[in-house]
C-alpha cells in the first residue's frame, strides 16, 4: 500500500480529536486492487495519537517479492476554504441510498457539475460521481480526494491512481465507543 494522506486535526475542518491525525492508504497496483471495497484490504483509514508519531518521516516498508510501495506526490493542504457544498440539508438521507440519490435532479446530485475544485472536501453529503451511492461503509462522509488537484497558479496534479476520474471517500462511524474510518474509491 502507498501512503495517501496524513492529516492532522484541523477544528470544524477535520475533525479528528485534537491529538490525532487521520492517515489514508491505497494501493497502487492495476491488476490486484478491490478499489471500491472499503474491506477488502485495497485502502486503509486510521487514526494515530500525535503523541506516538516519530520526529521525521517513516521510511517505506520493502517486500522482498514486491520492492517497495510506490511513492505518491507529496501534496501540502495549507488550508480549507468554508462553502456550502449546495446539498439541501433535508435532502442528507438521499446522498446514503443509491435509488434516492440516482432519483434526485442532476442540479441537486451534482450541484457544481463535477468542478474538481469541489471534489475534494471535508463534511457535508458525499459528491458522488457517476455511479453515484454504492458500496458504502457505515457512517458518515467525513473527507473526500478527488484524483485531480489544482494547485495555486492553476496547475492540475494527479494524486494518485484512482482510475483517472475516480473520487477516494472517507467515512467515519461514530456508533461504536471508537470511531471507525473507512476509505474506499468510487469512479
Amino acid at each position: 500500500m502507498s501512503h495517501l494522506a496524513q492529516l492532522p486535526a484541523d477544528g470544524d475542518a477535520l475533525p479528528l480529536a485534537s491529538d490525532e491525525v487521520l492517515f489514508l492508504f491505497k494501493c497502487e497496483w492495476d491488476s490486484i486492487c478491490s478499489f471500491w471495497e472499503h474491506d477488502a484490504g485495497a485502502n486503509a483509514a486510521f487514526v494515530v495519537q500525535r503523541t506516538d508519531l516519530g520526529a521525521g518521516p517513516t521510511a517505506l516498508p520493502s517486500d522482498p517479492a514486491d520492492g517497495s510501495p510506490a511513492l505518491l506526490r507529496e501534496i501540502a493542504i495549507t488550508g480549507w476554504h468554508a462553502d456550502d457544498d449546495g446539498a439541501p440539508a433535508e435532502l442528507e438521507e438521499a446522498f446514503y441510498d443509491y435509488q434516492a440519490h440516482f432519483d434526485l435532479p442532476d442540479e441537486v446530485k451534482h450541484p457544481h457539475d463535477w468542478a474538481s475544485p469541489w471534489c475534494t472536501k471535508s463534511g457535508g453529503v458525499p459528491y458522488w460521481t457517476a455511479n453515484g451511492a454504492q458500496l458504502m461503509p457505515a457512517g458518515r462522509l467525513f473527507l473526500q480526494i478527488d484524483n485531480w488537484l489544482e494547485l495555486p497558479g492553476g496547475e492540475c496534479v494527479e494524486v494518485a491512481n484512482f482510475c483517472s476520474d475516480g473520487i477516494a471517500y472517507v467515512f467515519v462511524d461514530r456508533s461504536q465507543a471508537k470511531p471507525a474510518y473507512s476509505m474506499f474509491i468510487n469512479r
